[in-house]
């Protein structure tokens, strides 16, 4: 069941539909096929993974359009939309087709279906904000820049979290090639099938080939097109695994906007002599965090999925007694360091961090940024 297609038609076919309705349409498929919903966390799990509206006190002048990543929910972006709606934007976060259900929603889906919804998103917006910003993290800020550098007309611009430039795995290009294998072998269509699979109700912890295809085809098409003619604010960690960390810093380089950003973190000294890249440290010694993980951006310590009290059993809950060291750690090296660990060649087990401690600076940061677009 959580690894078979449940051909899902997600709403994004109808331009005609109210925001409002799109939740409600989420939420019913998303009840309709979860399979952890037996449990008193049920509505959680739906708000978690549903889209969301966030309306300001005030009547808003400006929006925001957020769009979570890969294999995420709209939990992702519910912080960073809660700070800009307290900044007076009028908030909204879609949902991408193949996700907040089963992964085996993803066996099929198609980036066109992505950016359809992206669209759709934008459209609610048209006659309730002058200004329009798109925040997405991950896929979906390239979902978003791509969407802009195709139309750049109604976007004041661009917030770009952890984009996905360029997938950091050398075999994205070859991934389509399990459709020779999988009509015959099913497993052969997936990345990984993580027995685990629920442990985590706000993202799916499996992937098929085609999610990371789909990801690659989108990023191919962006490299196509090189100029955005919108402000853009990166925001990235120098040590991602997830992505190509070096991709987005190149492709940054090369958009000469002048109101362009790019926020930085890594532990390497500080050697940017441009004036658009601010650089901060990733390393928290007291805290036991080496370095920024592709998790971590938008989740505040305060999170409570992610966070230091986090619900979620793998959350970063510093501090500890124990010897965890936090950091970008793939699930191959946090293996190898438990096996180092237990022959006591390795002082630390090594766990993924999954909040951001510098997520105020972050937040003051898109709030310049949003700021300087008015004026």
């Amino acid at each position: 069941m959580l690894f078979t297609d449940p051909n899902i038609e997600y709403p994004i076919n109808n331009p005609e539909l109210s925001f409002t309705d799109y939740i409600t349409a989420c939420k019913t498929l998303i009840a309709k096929h979860r399979l952890d919903l037996n449990s008193p966390k049920a509505e959680r799990i739906i708000n978690a993974n549903a889209p969301f509206e966030l309306r300001p006190q005030q009547a808003a002048k400006c929006g925001a359009l957020l769009i979570h990543g890969l294999l995420d929910s709209p939990f992702t972006m519910q912080e960073i939309g809660l700070q800009l709606q307290a900044q007076g934007l009028l908030t909204r976060a879609i949902l991408l087709p193949g996700h907040g259900t089963v992964p085996g929603a993803l066996l099929k889906t198609d980036y066109h279906q992505w950016l359809q919804t992206v669209q759709y998103g934008i459209s609610t917006f048209a006659n309730e904000v002058d200004t329009l910003f798109l925040v997405g993290y991950s896929t979906g800020a390239s979902l978003a820049l791509y969407h802009t550098l195709q139309n750049s007309s109604n976007i004041a611009g661009i917030i770009l979290l952890s984009p996905a430039i360029q997938i950091a795995s050398v075999f994205a290009g070859i991934a389509n090639g399990y459709k020779t294998l999988s009509w015959a072998w099913p497993r052969a269509a997936w990345l990984h099938q993580d027995p685990n699979e629920m442990l985590d109700y706000a993202k799916y912890l499996s992937l098929p080939f085609n999610a990371v295809y789909q990801v690659y085809r989108l990023t191919q098409q962006i490299k196509k097109t090189k100029t955005s003619q919108v402000p853009l604010l990166f925001a990235l960690s120098k040590n991602d695994n997830t992505v190509c960390s070096r991709a987005s810093i190149r492709y940054f380089k090369q958009q000469l906007h002048p109101k362009n950003h790019l926020l930085l973190y890594s532990n390497e000294p500080n050697l940017c002599v441009d004036p658009r890249i601010t650089q901060r440290h990733a390393s928290y010694p007291l805290l036991r965090i080496r370095d920024f993980s592709h998790l971590t951006l938008p989740f505040s310590p305060q999170n409570p999925h992610y966070g230091q009290r986090g619900d979620y059993a793998l959350a970063s809950h510093v501090p500890t007694e124990d010897q965890t060291l936090y950091g970008e750690f793939t699930p191959f090296q946090i293996q190898c360091n438990e096996w180092l660990y237990k022959l006591k060649l390795s002082q630390h087990h090594y766990q993924r961090l999954t909040f951001n401690p510098d997520f105020k600076f972050l937040i003051k940061t898109i709030e310049e940024f949003i700021k300087h677009q008015k004026i």
